[in-house]
């Protein structure tokens, strides 16, 4: 009888170990952080889903988060408004154009500090030209209202940056311009890459409050 030659004849098959598995986003952000992403998602004008806000808001508070951080987290839900004026504004002056309506000049009787200060700054968003060239005071209450968020201390900036991408890739709201913005505005505060796929990640699960929502609106309809 010969013998092979290779040197692991009959030897068992080498058994590959498994991959390990991607930490869980509550791992990489931490369980406050991760419980206040949630909330946005949950408390967002574009969701108002109650049951996940109360459930989100207790996590938050047993992880150690204060009143004033969940109350920052809704102060920040509602920040999104801006977003109907950003995209509506220019829509409505190119069909103006197309239609050969002259568009209603804006006339201020008040000053815009908040507005000119972000300007001198580099942090005035692009897409604000057009309401500021039509509602220049109504964008200049709403600015002066939202940035007190970012400037009260109650979060930190990265954390009110990757809240942001939350509540703008959410998918009941996918807004792209704002996505983008709030990336590159974690990245340039230190965010790490691991930290933003996490948060991208809970948006994504997103979509179990469908079952939530609804099994047991079908157990009660199929009871009859």
């Amino acid at each position: 009888m010969t013998t092979s030659s290779r040197p692991d004849a009959g030897a068992p098959a080498a058994v590959s170990e498994p991959e390990p598995a991607s930490p869980a986003p509550d791992e990489i952000l931490g369980a406050k952080l991760a419980a206040l992403i949630r909330l946005k998602l949950d408390v967002s004008v574009t969701h108002l889903y109650s049951r996940g806000v109360r459930r989100h808001m207790r996590a938050a508070l047993r992880a150690g988060a204060t009143r004033d951080e969940v109350l920052a987290v809704v102060k920040l839900s509602t920040v999104i408004g801006i977003h109907a004026l950003a995209v509506g504004m220019p829509i409505l002056n190119q069909e103006l154009a197309y239609a050969r309506m002259p568009a209603e000049p804006a006339i201020s009787a008040r000053p815009t500090p908040v507005c000119d200060a972000l300007r001198r700054d580099g942090n005035f968003n692009p897409d604000w030209e057009a309401i500021h060239e039509a509602a220049p005071d109504w964008l200049e209450g709403f600015l002066a209202t939202g940035l007190g968020i970012w400037r009260d201390g109650v979060l930190p900036p990265l954390w009110i940056e990757l809240l942001c991408i939350a509540g703008d890739a959410a998918l009941t709201h996918m807004y792209t311009p704002g996505t983008r913005r709030h990336i590159r505005a974690a990245l340039a505060l230190g965010a790490e890459r691991e930290q933003i796929r996490a948060v991208l990640e809970i948006v994504g699960r997103q979509s179990r409050d469908a079952y939530e929502a609804s099994l047991p609106v079908l157990d009660d309809v199929c009871a009859l």
